[in-house]
């Protein structure tokens, strides 16, 4: 999702790949079927004829996948990576939900906030099956559990495998073991202990929602190498080894309708999923928060096969609790943004559509091109201009100038202490066109007449337009504009903050309005706060269409409108 960033959950058809219950079932399907065959004194059945058996079970299984941090003797551990696989086998449809570890939660019987991750350790595995099922509607047979170790040495058993690792990683994560992440980028083979720096990696841009996307991708990775057929020779050495490492409370039953659904998973559908929120600021904590609402929507139109749009969920904020928004407004502290490249700004390519919105866990972001073309063109010089608002326990204050990076950008700008950031790509290159060997050569100019002289620009004229219109009052219960309304001399974009959507009643708020000149136009010798917004106090530097406009509170006045 970038990762973020950009990461969308997308529904995919993979040949023959059991993703999370190949590598973390599947041990135990053979293994604990055949067990329980031996046991019972039941010599002669094979897992081939349980296989059997179970094709008759046609109930959905769900449970809950878990990766921790958990060390040989430990009783007390958190859950590094928190997944709700699901499985119906009437439909072959297998389901995925990442449920981001900075999930905020409350437990029963305190008033304070915790991550979801830390479940497991305050109140144990029963107490997180509920959180999750409280979460997502979705009723859970059990759960399926690994930790570091286990998971490094079937990656190892499996002999590697192949990654296209995005960018440099490097991370002190503080563990005794496993306790530093160094890849680079490229693509390259990960043993086990590199395969899970990559699955544990969290940068500041996408935090852990970029993390889950690489979890899926390790394990969709595996998911295919296990099933090729030079695998098949080390499933003698794998199936004792998943044994060690995978710990469940899944039924036999449950198991069954795994193992027999296994063959029929040539046509089976596979869609994954990040329960989708917005990272908040609680009391100087960050917390991923979800609209709990919404989670359960989501988690419902997975199970039939739908994937939201977008992991960032813009209707948190509005859907929080009074109690909750009093904290969010008062933060124990503010931190400099400290995340200077800016994600999924990338260089212009032909035929593709301009991004226009940014997110990560300290700011929001509009993008405006200029020229404002509906898919970038061959030949044509793009300039962004990149508005960003801090999120809640973020500031711009101590921001140095040019602190902001666009990658591919020739230059990237922005004055110290704002978010306003301009960068400018080159061209794009044009194809070549191919000469008309029909045509006739150009007659050369004769000697005495000289070559045509170019026709002078005209010069741009300075904006005259000081009113800024449409940009309405906030109105409690209303959604932002986050378009002015446009002029024969500029066209605009808002940002608001807070970021809510509605408005709230009783708060202040505050439009960042960029404007961009039209052509024959320009913000040159524009005076300092030349620019009025009805309502509101406004402001904006000399030369800059950058405008900045002060809502009050409904009970309050502005100065001189009394």
């Amino acid at each position: 999702m970038n990762i973020l960033i950009k990461k969308r959950n997308q529904k995919k058809k993979l040949k023959r790949v059991f993703i999370i219950l190949a590598l973390l079932i599947a041990g135990v399907l053979v293994g604990r079927a055949a067990f329980a065959v031996f046991y019972s004194g039941e010599e002669g059945l094979s897992v081939e004829r349980l296989v059997g058996v179970s094709a008759g079970l046609n109930n959905r299984v769900s449970f809950l996948l878990i990766g921790t941090d958990k060390r040989p003797g430990e009783s007390s551990y958190n859950a590094d990576s928190i997944i709700v696989a699901s499985f119906d086998p009437k439909t072959k449809l297998i389901s995925l939900l990442s449920i981001p570890r900075d999930t905020r939660v409350t437990l029963p019987g305190s008033k304070n906030y915790y991550k979801i991750n830390a479940v497991p350790m305050l109140k144990g595995i029963p107490e997180l099956e509920k959180q999750v099922t409280g979460l997502t509607g979705i009723k859970l047979d059990g759960y399926v559990l690994t930790n570091f170790a286990g998971f490094k040495d079937i990656i190892d058993t499996l002999g590697g495998i192949t990654i296209d690792v995005e960018k440099d990683m490097q991370h002190v994560t503080g563990d005794k073991e496993d306790g530093y992440i160094n890849l680079k980028a490229g693509v390259q083979e990960l043993d086990g202990s590199k395969a899970l720096q990559y699955a544990r990696y969290r940068d500041s841009t996408t935090a852990d929602i970029g993390r889950t996307a690489r979890q899926q991708k390790v394990l969709t990775t595996a998911g295919k190498k296990m099933l090729e057929p030079a695998t098949i020779l080390k499933l003698p050495k794998l199936v004792p080894q998943l044994m060690k490492t995978v710990e469940t409370d899944l039924s036999l039953k449950d198991l069954l309708t795994l193992a027999g659904a296994a063959k029929s998973f040539d046509d089976a559908t596979i869609v994954t999923q990040t329960l989708p929120g917005d990272a908040i600021m609680l009391d100087g904590l960050s917390y991923w928060e979800v609209n709990r609402d919404k989670a359960k929507e989501v988690a419902g139109n997975l199970l039939l096969g739908q994937t939201a749009d977008d992991i960032w969920d813009s209707s948190v904020l509005a859907s929080l609790d009074p109690e909750v928004k009093a904290r969010l407004a008062a933060p124990a502290k503010e931190d400099v943004i400290d995340i200077p490249e800016i994600p999924g700004v990338i260089v212009p390519k032909e035929g593709e559509t301009p991004l226009t919105t940014i997110q990560t866990e300290q700011y929001a972001g509009t993008v405006t091109w200029l020229p404002a073309d509906a898919i970038f063109l061959a030949g044509q010089k793009y300039t962004a201009t990149i508005t960003l608002v801090p999120k809640a326990g973020y500031t711009l204050k101590g921001v140095a100038a040019d602190f902001f990076a666009v990658p591919g950008a020739s230059t990237t700008r922005n004055a110290a202490g704002s978010g306003i950031i301009t960068a400018v790509f080159p061209a794009l290159p044009s194809e070549p066109a191919e000469p008309d060997e029909s045509a006739e050569p150009a007659e050369p100019n004769e000697p005495n007449e000289p070559n045509e002289p170019n026709e002078p620009n005209e010069p741009a004229t300075a904006i005259s337009l000081s009113k800024v219109r449409g940009v309405i009052p906030p109105e409690s219960g209303a959604s932002p504009v986050k378009t002015i309304t446009e002029t024969e001399q500029y066209i605009g974009t808002i940002s608001w903050s807070p970021a809510d959507d509605p408005f709230v009643e009783g708060r202040e708020y505050t439009a960042t309005i960029t404007l961009v000149p039209k052509e024959g136009y320009t913000l040159e010798g524009i005076g300092k706060n030349y620019f009025t917004v009805p309502g509101a106090a406004a402001a904006n530097p000399a030369g800059s269409g950058v405008v900045t406009a002060v809502f009050p509170q409904k009970d309050k006045k502005l100065p001189g409108t009394e």
